[in-house]
């Protein structure tokens, strides 16, 4: 008897120590932290800005040291830098393709001589390119197929040319549309917003075949501004109140959620803030004014807003902010911010990051 006390003793000892032992483990196993985005050190005279996201984790940056503009993939996790291409000549523009595996990069050569370049972003080789004159031009990349680039060419008079290029035939085709303010909403299917007069704040949403010129369909009629993403299309106008209208709509032009925020405007008319390009029928960022009032002269603060258009909610991520550009990575946490994109927004907890740091500010 008194063995079997004592056995039974020395069971319930060893599993408390056990029991101990395992409490203690537990409380030792770190915890997992978010990984904090770190801001590159560069020279204020050298910094150009940075154009984009190329993954979740990385972005593209421009920078120019004596005469020559260098293209660079930058973690924003580890600083770590992989140089893609460069150049002498002026660059124009630098768009990247919405697959994230090439750049358009538009440069001028000279007064009379302008070349469009489609860049591999793995090796930095030149996959097609194309001599044009140097002009003022706008260029929309096909999101479905990535192949096809159309460009509006402004002449010094502002008249407009619209062309299609597919880089992988290196075939240009002119595109007969009677509007610069356009769209891609599929493989050969074009959205404009057809306006009476250029300055005209209203215009007319029109879907159009680039393959048939002769037939056009209205989609909306009296809209500001319009965007398309992720099969979504955006259009901004004017409501019954006086404020700023956002409708949200499927393929199928079908109105699936609205929201409103306060409008400013001026004697030209209503100005639009800021909004990321690259929303879904999920996510939606944009910059909201506290009030709807005149514009006046001196500083202004806005609200940066997250909208969820299929649960219709509205989250405020910060506030008293400049209404200045933003850009996701395909609507993720992330969101670069400012007119050189040199810092970072984290949407899900409010917190700003320099993405850039130089000695003092280029702007």
């Amino acid at each position: 008897m008194k063995k079997s006390k004592a056995f039974l003793l020395i069971t319930l000892l060893m599993g408390l120590v056990f029991i101990s032992f395992g409490c203690s483990e537990e409380k030792e196993t770190p915890k997992k932290t978010a990984k904090e985005v770190q801001g590159v050190q560069i020279k204020t005279k050298e910094f150009q800005r940075v154009v984009g996201w190329l993954s979740k984790d990385t972005v593209l940056l421009q920078t120019k040291k004596h005469g020559t503009t260098y293209f660079e993939e930058l973690d924003i996790y580890n600083e770590k830098k992989r140089a893609i291409f460069n150049t002498n000549e002026s660059i124009s523009e630098v768009q990247i393709s919405p697959d994230y595996r090439n750049i358009l990069l538009y440069s001028a050569e000279s007064d009379k001589k302008a070349t469009m370049r489609i860049i591999a972003l793995n090796d930095g080789s030149i996959v097609s390119s194309r001599e044009t004159k140097p002009l003022t031009t706008t260029f929309y990349w096909n999101d479905e197929s990535p192949e096809k680039i159309m460009f509006v060419t402004y002449s010094p008079q502002w008249n407009f040319h619209i062309e299609n290029w597919d880089y992988t035939t290196n075939q240009v085709d002119n595109v007969d549309l009677v509007s610069p303010f356009i769209s891609w909403y599929g493989d050969n299917l074009v959205i404009s917003n057809n306006k009476d007069k250029p300055d005209d704040e209203l215009g007319n949403l029109y879907l159009q075949d680039i393959r048939d010129n002769a037939t056009k369909s209205l989609i909306v009629a009296n809209i500001m501004q319009f965007a398309v993403h992720d099969n979504v299309l955006l259009t901004i106008e004017k409501s019954s109140n006086e404020k700023l209208l956002y409708v949200f709509r499927t393929i199928g032009f079908q109105n699936f959620f609205s929201y409103d925020s306060a409008r400013e405007y001026d004697e030209l008319g209503t100005f639009i803030p800021y909004f990321d390009i690259n929303f879904d029928k999920n996510t939606f960022l944009t910059f909201v004014p506290y009030k709807s009032q005149k514009i006046s002269s001196g500083p202004h603060e806005y609200k940066l807003v997250k909208v969820d258009p299929t649960n219709k909610k509205e989250t405020t991520v910060l506030e008293l902010m400049d209404n200045q550009p933003i850009l996701s990575y395909e609507t993720g946490d992330l969101v670069l911010y400012g007119y050189l994109f040199d810092k970072v927004i984290d949407t899900k907890t409010g917190k700003m990051y320099n993405l850039i740091n130089t000695p003092t500010k280029s702007f």
